[in-house]
C-alpha cells in the first residue's frame, strides 16, 4: 500500500513538473512571437549612431572575453546593457519607438538569445 502511495505521489510530481514547463514554454513563444523585443533607443540620435555605439559597445566588450568565440553569458549581457546605459541609451519596447524611427530587429530565433543578439536598435532616419 505504501509502495502505491509513493508511486502515486511520484506522478503528482511529475505531471505538475509538465504543466509548469507547459506553462513557461506557452509564455515564452508568446513573448517571441508578440514583439516583447527591446531595442536600445536614444532620442535625437540617428540609426547610424546608435549602430557605431554599439559596435563601439562590443569592441570593448571583446577586449574583456577570453575568446572571440566564447559563449555569452550574463556577464557579457550585463556589459553590453551597461555599456549602452552610459552612452545614454534606454531600452523601449517595439510600441514605445517613434513610428518614423528606423530600427534593426534582434535576432528572434534560439541563436539570438544564445549568443548576444537579443537587442536591437533603433534611431531617426539619418540625414541625406
Amino acid at each position: 500500500m505504501a509502495a502505491v502511495v509513493a508511486n502515486e505521489a511520484k506522478y503528482i510530481e511529475r505531471d505538475r513538473k509538465m504543466k509548469n514547463f507547459a506553462v513557461l514554454l506557452s509564455l515564452f513563444l508568446i513573448c517571441l512571437s508578440a514583439g516583447c523585443a527591446k531595442y536600445y533607443y536614444q532620442e535625437g540620435k540617428t540609426f547610424n549612431a546608435c549602430s557605431s555605439d554599439r559596435a563601439d559597445c562590443m569592441a570593448e566588450l571583446k577586449k574583456r572575453l577570453g575568446s572571440e568565440f566564447q559563449i555569452r553569458g550574463s556577464y557579457e549581457y550585463k556589459y553590453m546593457e551597461e555599456c549602452m546605459k552610459q552612452k545614454g541609451y534606454r531600452l523601449v519596447t517595439e510600441n514605445e519607438l517613434p513610428l518614423d524611427a528606423k530600427r534593426l530587429d534582434p535576432d528572434r530565433q534560439l541563436k539570438g538569445y544564445l549568443y548576444g543578439a537579443r537587442r536591437g536598435i533603433a534611431g531617426s532616419l539619418d540625414e541625406e
